[in-house]
């Protein structure tokens, strides 16, 4: 007679204690992923910031200045009731060449316009990590419109025009960058360290827990024309020019850049 053997087997409850122990460690793992990852959004667009620093003091070395705001030809660095010119070249696209972005920086000519011409399909076409935060991860283009329609490519960081108003007031900052700046080391009183240069900002925000805003904002250029919504919840009319889809400014007890991609209320 042949014996029968008995066959190791785990029994239906064992079977749900195991399942029940896998769940409350994955409950605990999973934070924990999601915490480390966020670790390295953050890192990255830290990094970011130390990068557009660096590219900053090369134009400066470079130029013997650091990058204008934005350029319009034929208008008075200092002057806010001008209407904005053309083209409108912006400080992210001038420190191309010292992100190592060459081809991107020879793609654009800045002889001609910012948009409707091929520059403005290069710049769409160009996805540069440098200017996006991870954290936030905006689309990859935005829409304006200045009569028609204008394709831009996404940035997460304003340079700081200072206590002033972007749109009314472009040329008139206290800050690093405006509208036709040239601003050098020496003109930084404060102390190179002690200046805020550039900041991040969200893509959508929701200034005064309204909104959300629309706050895309571009490293390519001010593009003459364009009126978008300000955000502000007290003044729904009130709209911002060119000069806010590069810059960022400071007034009212609030950074006007938006919210940061890292922010936590």
């Amino acid at each position: 007679m042949s014996k029968q053997r008995t066959r190791a087997a785990f029994t239906l409850i064992e079977l749900l204690v195991v399942i029940a122990i896998i769940g409350v460690l994955v409950g605990f793992l999973l934070p924990a992923v999601q915490q480390a990852r966020e670790a390295a959004r953050r890192m990255a667009c830290t990094n970011n910031l130390k990068q557009l620093g660096l590219a900053m003091h090369s134009h400066h070395d470079a130029k013997k200045k650091l990058p204008a705001g934005y350029i319009s030809p034929g208008v008075a660095a200092a002057d806010p009731s001008s209407s904005e010119a053309t083209k409108g070249y912006a400080w992210g696209l001038l420190i191309l060449p010292y992100l190592e972005e060459n081809t991107v920086f020879a793609a654009i000519d800045q002889s001609l316009e910012a948009a409707g011409t091929a520059n403005e399909t290069a710049a769409a076409a160009a996805l540069l990590n440098v200017y996006r935060c991870p954290t936030d991860a905006p689309p990859a283009t935005f829409e304006v419109n200045n009569g028609g329609s204008v394709t831009l490519p996404s940035s997460n960081y304003a340079a700081i025009l200072g206590w002033n108003n972007v749109t009314t007031e472009a040329g008139q900052g206290n800050g690093v960058f405006f509208r036709n700046s040239e601003i050098r080391f020496k003109h930084i009183t404060d102390g190179l360290s002690k200046t805020i240069c550039v900041g991040e900002r969200k893509h959508i925000h929701d200034f005064f827990d309204q909104g959300p805003y629309e706050a895309n904002t571009t490293w390519y250029a001010a593009v003459p024309g364009v009126n978008r919504n300000a955000g502000m919840a007290m003044m729904p009319m009130k709209t911002e020019g060119p000069g806010s889809l590069v810059l960022g400014h400071v007034g009212q007890s609030g950074m006007m850049a938006g919210k940061t991609p890292n922010h936590t209320n």
